[in-house]
């Protein structure tokens, strides 16, 4: 049943659903909090994101808001380091608790929310995962993480963000390399739908190298591919900048250099 929620219970949740201790040796414990995000419009989120992160990245974003916005975050307290006591469940469950308020007053402000910081502690580790899953060519595996992390940044940042659109494309290159991989065709309608609306002149480096790999995706689901071919030629008669050879995933790791 679809659930109506309240006022309160309006536009992005954040909740700590759970919390366990990592399975290392005693003297590299930490804990580790499963952090659930929502958006709600009227009705619940059916299909809440999820992913786990602990003191330390939640610590690396409050000061790195706390050093760019010190005025917003003037009211807002972390919880402190402690020598003793980490696995403490009263202490885990407080943690837990001051994690959420930080969060909720991250999300109230525009400016820290979609901040260079929001991003960073939204996409890592997974990112980076993803990342060397590419290196190695598994192109697969990384496909995979990064459905899950456009997601969450989908729920978090507006359609056509540099975060959104950035993930976006890395799907749609691994999807190129096993286009044949199940909705390849779809996330690269909805990449060509996304850039159609970008005046962003950085994020527009990106639109030859998209439509090189769309072509490729479309040409290996027998799809006609003279509305792509006719785009890329009428880009490169207008004078954007074609670099011979360059993926997509190597055009987004160099726009990406610029932002974080």
């Amino acid at each position: 049943m679809t659930q109506i929620l309240n006022a309160d219970k309006q536009g992005l949740v954040f909740e700590i659903i759970s919390a366990r201790i990592s399975e290392l040796p005693d003297d590299k414990k930490y804990v580790i909090y499963t952090l659930q995000v929502r958006y709600i419009s009227g009705t619940d989120d059916l299909t809440p994101s999820v992913i786990e992160r602990r003191y330390t990245q939640f610590q690396n974003l409050y000061n790195s808001l706390k050093k760019d916005y010190p005025a917003s975050l003037a009211d807002v307290l972390f919880p402190k380091k402690v020598l003793t006591g980490n696995f403490d469940n009263e202490l885990i469950s407080t943690r837990s608790t001051a994690f959420e308020t930080v969060l909720k007053h991250i999300s109230s402000e525009s400016k820290l929310s979609t901040s260079k910081a929001m991003q960073v502690f939204l996409q890592e580790p997974e990112l980076s995962e993803a990342n060397q899953l590419c290196d190695k060519k598994e192109f697969a595996g990384a496909l995979e993480i990064l459905q899950n992390v456009f997601k969450l940044l989908n729920k978090v940042f507006s359609d056509r963000s540099h975060a959104v659109l950035l993930t976006l494309c890395r799907i749609v290159a691994c999807c190129s390399e096993c286009p044949n991989a199940e909705q390849s065709l779809k996330w690269a309608d909805l990449a060509l739908y996304r850039f159609d609306g970008v005046s962003d002149s950085d994020l527009l480096e990106l639109y030859l190298p998209l439509l090189y790999a769309c072509i490729k995706i479309y040409e290996a689901n027998k799809k006609d591919t003279e509305r792509l071919s006719t785009q890329l030629d009428n880009f490169r008669r207008q004078g954007m900048k074609d670099i011979a050879g360059r993926s997509l995933l190597v055009a987004v790791n160099e726009l990406e250099a610029k932002f974080l």
